[in-house]
């Protein structure tokens, strides 16, 4: 976890033993082989030692925190290992790693705290409404909500968007105000509706991220808010060309006032300045718009766009859903190629139409596909541009939230890797799975447009047994000979999720 509380009195860590032929230190060795872990904590006698296998990843080693008085800074933490030589009985060369953990005192003033995990990448919080102590994860769903243009005309309106069954509220500031923030009288008075009503807030300064007095000022009012979730400051920093260490300030700014929730941003492009600007944040939201938009010829500024010039309104896009986890999938692959560990990834698809690139909205099986492509590509939350929209996105996605925002669902893709499963056959069929304990989440999307009408296979894991429920799309899907099969086909754009037993 991101930190620990007095609270907790067991944690652990992730040790990643892979292999890489682009960092570290020389390998002596057979990669077939285990490394003896051994585990050291500033202010803790523990000297526990583990075995992990060799080119192995996500190995949890868990950890008493006990001894550890819970402190604002940090407490530093040693690993060594060495490689078991196993024809001889002794041990190769030692390797050394730290990172820094955190044991917190509990907070005195009535704030919440937000956990992310470092494992599977989701959000953990503690219910406030029920006073529970528990900490759960929650899978956010919802949109970038204007406030300006919506939420400030009537506090009913919160009411509203709760109704809806979205499970936090991102509100965008008015960049129309002297200080390009909000009318703070008005914004606490929405804040205080939010806590009311248990909608989790992700706080936005797009527009003042950069004078870090305005900062201050506003993590001041926010901070201890019972419904505040997470931070959100650069928009598009990477499309704007921001300062390059702009993020990174505001983020050590915001970690010194308020060490209890995370920070966020979006990034637009394929790659600028990558590095820079997610260093920045724990969070990246990835904003593809590939609907309706030419990725060719400019409207806007009348040019050609291409890998070098032009601006198309989607960096480096083909206008096809593969779009959206490419960027995804290729977040993740920077992640690695910068030896920097994974960063928790969100989605942010296209809701809107009509507008400078772009010719239209999306239909509702369009927004269902971006969606539900974005989680089959790691996504642990989904905030979508922008509300209001049309009416048919808001039911659709109103409806998709009745599923999502579930604990059920937050428990299998917040507690499980995300497994890309294969289908058998056909092309554009994007599935992926999330096992926990014996049942497997499994979600699949058709990208083509056009009916497809002969059978489809998913090759499960083996002992598959039988589907437990359909919680989205068609209730066509059978379990026979360790594959989920649907007879009948497709239907264009179909996406369908369903929990299916193992043995």
């Amino acid at each position: 976890m991101s930190l620990y509380t007095a609270e907790d009195e067991a944690g652990s860590v992730i040790v990643d033993a892979g292999i890489s032929y682009m960092y570290g230190e020389r390998f002596e060795g057979n990669h077939a082989g285990e490394l003896e872990v051994e585990i050291v904590i500033e202010g803790s006698k523990d000297r526990a030692v583990h075995t992990v296998p060799l080119n192995s990843s996500s190995n949890e080693i868990g950890l008493s925190l006990a001894a550890l008085q819970p402190r604002f800074e940090p407490y530093n933490l040693t690993l060594t290992a060495s490689v078991v030589d196993g024809d001889r009985g002794r041990h190769r060369r030692v390797y050394s790693a730290t990172t820094e953990l955190y044991r917190k005192p509990m907070r005195t003033d009535g704030g919440s705290i937000t956990k992310l995990d470092s494992l599977y990448g989701g959000l953990l919080v503690q219910e406030y409404m029920t006073g529970s102590k528990t900490w759960t994860p929650i899978l956010p769903y919802s949109f970038y909500v204007s406030w300006d243009g919506w939420l400030e005309k009537s506090l009913d309106n919160v009411q509203k968007f709760k109704d809806r069954g979205y499970n936090i509220i991102h509100i965008v500031p008015n960049a129309g105000l002297p200080n390009e923030a909000f009318d703070f009288t008005k914004l606490n008075m929405f804040l205080d509706k939010c806590d009311e009503l248990g909608l989790w807030v992700m706080y936005d300064m797009r527009w003042t991220y950069t004078n870090l007095s305005s900062v201050e000022e506003q993590v001041n009012i926010i901070k201890s808010r019972k419904s505040m979730l997470l931070w959100y400051t650069a928009d598009e920093p990477d499309g704007h060309g921001d300062p390059l260490d702009a993020p990174k300030k505001a983020y050590d700014l915001i970690k010194s006032m308020d060490p209890w929730h995370p920070v966020s941003l979006c990034l637009n492009c394929y790659n600028f300045h990558y590095e820079e600007y997610s260093s920045g944040a724990d969070i990246i939201l990835s904003d593809v718009y590939p609907i309706a938009v030419s990725t060719k010829w400019s409207g806007v500024y009348h040019t050609v766009c291409n890998v070098t010039y032009g601006c198309c309104g989607c960096d480096d896009c083909e206008g096809n859903f593969e779009d959206v986890s490419h960027r995804l999938d290729r977040y993740s692959e920077y992640q690695t190629w910068l030896h920097a560990g994974p960063k928790t990834l969100w989605g942010t698809p296209q809701a809107f139409g009509n507008e400078s690139y772009w010719r239209r909205a999306p239909t509702t099986k369009e927004e269902l596909v971006m969606t539900m492509l974005s989680i089959n590509h790691n996504a642990k939350g989904i905030v979508m541009w922008v509300y209001p929209t049309n009416p048919y996105l808001i039911n659709v996605t109103s409806d998709l939230s009745q599923v999502l925002v579930t604990l059920e669902v937050a428990r299998f893709l917040l507690g499980a890797p995300t497994v890309a499963l294969e289908v058998s056959g056909h092309q554009r069929i994007d599935t992926a799975g999330w096992m926990v304990d014996n049942r497997m989440l499994v979600s699949i999307v058709y990208l083509e447009y056009s009916t497809l009408p002969s059978q489809v296979e998913v090759i499960l894991p083996p002992g598959a047994r039988s589907i437990s429920r359909v919680l989205w799309g068609s209730h066509g899907w059978i379990v026979s000979r360790g594959r989920l099969l649907k007879n009948d086909g497709l239907d264009g754009l179909e996406t369908d999720l369903v929990v299916v037993e193992f043995e």
